[in-house]
Parts: C-alpha cells; structure tokens; sequence
C-alpha cells in the first residue's frame, strides 16, 4: 500500500485536506484487520531521557495572520488554530514523520487532524504508550462505583498470587489496589522477561501472555509499600488483570464495552488490529529515519492502546460528562481520579491522581491545575495535558523516535497555555517553585549519589559541581537552592537554555540519609526520584561474575547486562535496554551482599532490585529482572 505525505483537519467532523510534498517510505503491514474475538513506564527508561528534554529543546515561535473579513471572535479562533497547526508542523516531516493532534477550547469544539505520512484509504491509529494508564484507572474505578471492588481492597483479595512475593524485610503490610495506582506499591518497575512479544503475535497469544503475568510474581522480591514512589508498568498490567478477574470479562471486551464504545470510539484498541484501522509505522534515527518493527507489549494495561486523535477528542468529552454523572464514571469517581493522594513523605510535594500527574500554574493571582500523562512506547510519544474545570485539552502523538520527540511534550505544553489564554483570557504561568523548608542553602555532602538517572558526583567548590546524565554541571545559589550553570567546549561557551536555568537542585536529609531532589517549574519536586548517597565498601564477589551477560529470549527488552569492577569501589551494573530500535543504557552501583545476591542501590525506578548470582552447565549466570543471562 503506497504512502502519502498530506495534512488533514477535522472540525465539527469536517475535513480539510493539504498537500505537501511526496515521498514514499517503505512501510512494514501491521497484519489484516479481523472482528474482535469474545474470548479474553511505555517506555521503561523514559524518565532517564526527561533531563535529555531540558537541555536540548527549544520552542519554534510562529505568527500568522487572520482574515479581517470575518467576525473578530471567528478570526481570533482562526488565529489560535493556525498557530497551533504551525507548531505541530513545525516538527514533522523532517523530525517527525507523523504526528496525530486534538485540543478542545473550552466551549465542547472539538479540532483534530493528522500531520505527515498517512497510510492511503485507512484511518491511522498512534500508540499512546502509558496515557494507557489513564484508562486502566478509570475502569478501576468503574468497578469501584459498581461495588465490584475497593480502592483500599488488598491485591491479594483478587490476585493471590502476589503472596508468593517475598518480602525483603518481615513485617510490610499487604499491597492494595490504590498503592498500584499510584506507583508505590513496592514491587519492582518492570517484569522484564517476556515484556516485548514477536511482532507477528496473535492476539490469543498477547491475551495469554498478559494473563500470565500474576504467575510470574514467584520469583520476585518487594520493598515496603508506601515508602516511595518507584513508577511501575508491572503494577499497572497487574490491574489489567484484576479488571478481568472482578468483571468477568475479558480485558479488550471491558475496555471497548465501557469505555470506548461509551465514549464512541472507532478506533482504539488495547490489541494489535482493528477493523477500518492502520496501526501506523514506526520510524527512528537521527538525521535520517529508518522504519522499525512494531512493538507488541504483554503488559496491555500499562501501554498499548492505540488510537486516534479524532477519538481522544470523543473520550476527553465523555470523560468529562462524568462530572454531572453522565459520561464513563460517578462524579465521585471523577473527583477521586482528580484528588492528589497521599504518597510517601519521600516524596515530598509530588501531586499524582489515580494515577493522573497535577501540575501548578498561576493566573490572576490564583493557583489552576493541569492534570495529564506522558506516553512512550519507542518509537511512538504521546503527551495528554488538560485542566478539568474549564475542559480545555491539548493532546499530541507522534510515531518518530528522536531528538525531537521531546519537543512533543514541550509543544503541547506550549498548546495548552495558548488555549487556555484564549478562553480565560490570562496567561497561565507555571507556579513558582515551593520554598525552601531551610532559609540558607544546605550544600550537600562530598561523594556519590544514585538516582534514576544513573550515578552522580558531588564535589563541594567554588562552584560545587554534580555530574547528571553524562554532564559536570557547576551549581550556582538561586532562590536558596541550586541552579545549573553549564559550559560546553572547555567552558568558552554558555548555554543559556531557559529550561536548563529553570533546573533546580535541593539538598537534604531523610531517614538520616543525605539526599538531593531535583525539580523546575515542570517538574514538580519528586517527580524524577531522589538522589541518595552512597558509600563504596569495596565488596566484590568471585570474578567470574564480572563479564557481559546475554540471554537467549527474542525481542527482550534488556538483551543484555554487564558487571564490572568500578575502580571508585563498588561493583557496576551496565543495563541495556533495546526499544523500538534504538539502544539505551543505564549504569547503577550494586553492594554484595555475600553468598549469591547483589543488590542494586538506592530508591526509586529499577533501584533496589535483586540479582542473584548462579551455574548452569558450569557457567556462570545472572538472574534479574525475571530473566536469565548467560555470560558470553
């Protein structure tokens, strides 16, 4: 099937069509499209590429002009919409190859199209990676409002085989349904074995594959819930399977029944295929785009709907009915997914829903909120932002992995502050950030730190210095914190980034644990984990544990693992992670805990994780994550 580049807008259902340029990738077929059957984090390192976003993206500003003609309110909406529509094509094609849109105004106008490739005489649908999470939230609490289930219910009640989960320590309480919701519940982030299915899978084996995965909890270890939120698509595809167990019915049949055909959806599904559908192509690279294999995930409920910006519009509108008990869920559902839940003290001012993310903004004096969810299912990005009072939506996917997959997110920021000017008529700004619980700046203590984002030195100086995500950044006192001050090309040159200088960085204690969070105006305090110092001990077991280790699964998510001697004095875990066709690593300290375990250090998204140290045939092994690595 031959591919074009076009533009087309939907208003009010009305289609507008723009030519642009032609070209002709190849396009792998995503299978026929087949009736459905009756029978039953995504990205895991997407939070280690969120630094990434801060240093190398920048807002492309456009100005049009309006048609003096037509009424003023008429040629002001014209004015947003084709500045808006200018942003996104500002990314696509050459950065993206196609991107799908919608944002509502406020008044129930709902506007969609799609940019870039489109597949010819189909509709394309875009992944939207773990907005999915969204969904899976809301149906929870549809079984909530229909007595099917309690929010505060122990996992167990449903599930009974998370008992088979050792706890690390003697003495936790039992995992509830609210602590999966909010990323606390202890267990590890990630089931990595069996994560990515083959891309041919039929949809009997995803279902089953998905099903599976509460008997896949015997081998794993939990951290105490309730201590600190360590984001989790495992938890996520776990409440997939309570849906199924407490309705009765079968995870697509659930979502299309309650929750699309509600909302009158044509177009999204939870599975690969879909009639009257496409699942669009993949593409990454740098400079130029290479196709890729389409991603299947066993963990549905964490990441894997697929959809259309025409139908996110119809769900934000059913979804939003729910406030007068009319659309998908009570309205004291509504407000619960809404309201911020209580989280550890760990950390700190983060406001999270069930499980929407609540980000602060400031106009006339008074503080609004934006709730929303970023999605990345590599190579596909998705960003939803919305403000539920005034029901003004911006939503974007893309289907291009990339430097300006970023600029995805930071748009559609961009997007809902302009559409929330128009209507309100005040400019929202981002609220200012929390003040400092200490009135001096507290310097942090010499040495090293583990974060999600990998290892970090401290160095106390004139100025002190971190290192972050591959940088020695000098920090600077701003608002009795940090700020980062960054020079490139042997410090001639100053980056003047404004969401760089928007960084900031707090040091602290907790659990008599020196600390660092680090945070912006964007970020909340939290979001990103904390960094917690370390102390090298010089602990190593037998060398023959020290090497690459692969494992035999196809298509894996971490094909590969590396131990190695860290000459700072402890031992070093390099992790690698292959999504959509690029490769991505993450280096984490490990302490030996003597016998056959090592332990990875610190708090938060793949830390504190379990590796067991064994033979097999007389070769050394490493167990983690579920899997097994053979030393190469």
């Amino acid at each position: 099937m031959k591919s074009k580049k076009v533009q087309k807008i939907h208003s009010h259902h009305k289609k507008e069509t723009k030519s642009l340029p032609k070209i002709n990738p190849s396009r792998i077929e995503s299978g026929k499209a087949k009736a459905k059957t009756k029978s039953p984090n995504l990205d895991p390192i997407f939070p280690f590429r969120l630094i990434f976003v801060f240093f190398f993206t920048l807002l492309i500003q456009c100005q049009t002009s309006g048609d003096s003609s037509l009424p003023l309110a008429t040629q002001k909406k014209n004015q947003t919409h084709k500045e808006i529509v200018s942003k996104w094509e500002s990314l696509s094609p050459s950065s993206i190859k196609s991107l799908t849109y919608l944002y509502i105004t406020g008044d129930g106008e709902v506007h969609s199209g799609q940019i870039g490739n489109q597949t010819e005489g189909k509709v394309d649908r875009f992944k939207i990676g773990s907005i999915t999470k969204l969904f899976t939230g809301l149906a929870i609490l549809q079984l909530h409002d229909s007595g099917k289930l309690k929010l505060d219910d122990p996992v167990s009640i449903y599930l009974p085989e998370i008992k088979m989960v050792k706890p690390k320590k003697q003495g936790y309480r039992e995992i509830t349904i609210r602590d999966l919701l909010t990323h606390q519940s202890g267990l590890p982030s990630d089931l990595a074995k069996g994560f990515f299915l083959p891309p041919d899978a039929k949809e009997e084996t995803i279902l089953e594959s998905f099903r599976a995965l509460p008997s896949s909890l015997a081998s794993m270890e939990r951290n105490e819930p309730g201590k600190i939120h360590s984001y989790s698509n495992l938890s996520f595809g776990l409440l997939g399977n309570i849906i199924e167990r407490s309705s009765g019915e079968s995870i697509e049949v659930y979502f299309q029944k309650h929750i699309f055909e509600k909302a009158g959806m044509k177009h999204t599904t939870l599975l690969e295929s879909l009639p009257n559908s496409e699942l669009i192509s993949g593409y990454s690279g740098l400079f130029w785009k290479t196709q890729t294999i389409r991603p299947v995930i066993r963990d549905l409920t964490a990441g894997s709907i697929s959809t259309t910006g025409e139908d996110m519009g119809l769900f934000m509108k059913s979804f939003f009915k729910s406030k007068e008990n009319k659309g998908l869920f009570s309205s004291e559902s509504f407000e619960e997914f809404h309201r911020s839940q209580l989280g550890p003290t760990s950390n700190f001012d983060m406001k999270l829903g069930l499980p929407v993310l609540k980000t602060s903004y400031e106009a006339d004096g008074k503080t609004i909120w934006f709730y929303g969810h970023s999605g990345s299912l590599p190579p596909f990005f998705a960003d939803l932002i919305y403000d539920p009072q005034t029901e003004i939506v911006s939503f974007v996917a893309g289907n291009t992995l990339g430097l300006k997959t970023g600029s995805l997110k930071e748009t559609n920021t961009k997007v809902m502050e302009l559409l929330w000017e128009e209507r309100m008529g005040l400019r929202p700004e981002p609220s200012l950030l929390p003040t400092p619980q200490n009135k001096e700046l507290v310097k942090g203590e010499n040495g090293f730190y583990i974060s999600p984002f990998g290892i970090h030195e401290y160095k106390v100086g004139t100025p002190p210095t971190l290192s972050l995500t591959g940088f020695d950044l000098d920090l600077v006192e701003r608002e009795k914190r940090y700020g980062i001050d960054l020079r490139v090309f042997f410090g001639l040159i100053k980056i003047n980034d404004p969401q760089l200088n928007e960084i900031r960085i707090e040091f602290e204690s907790w659990e008599g644990n020196p600390i660092f969070t680090l945070y912006s105006k964007g970020l909340p305090k939290g979001t990103a984990g904390i960094g917690v110092k370390f102390l090298p001990d010089h602990k190593y077991p037998d060398s023959q544990y020290f090497g690459t280790f692969v494992t035999k699964e196809p298509y894996a998510i971490i094909p590969t693992i590396k131990l190695e001697k860290d000459k700072r004095g402890f031992p070093l875990l390099t992790i690698y992670y292959m999504l959509g066709g690029m490769e991505n690593t993450i280096q984490v300290p490990c302490q030996w805990e003597g016998g056959n375990t090592l332990r990875i250090l610190g708090y938060g998204r793949n830390l504190g994780e379990r590796i067991e140290l064994g033979e097999k045939d007389g070769k050394p092994i490493l167990l983690y994550s579920g899997g097994e690595y053979e030393k190469d």
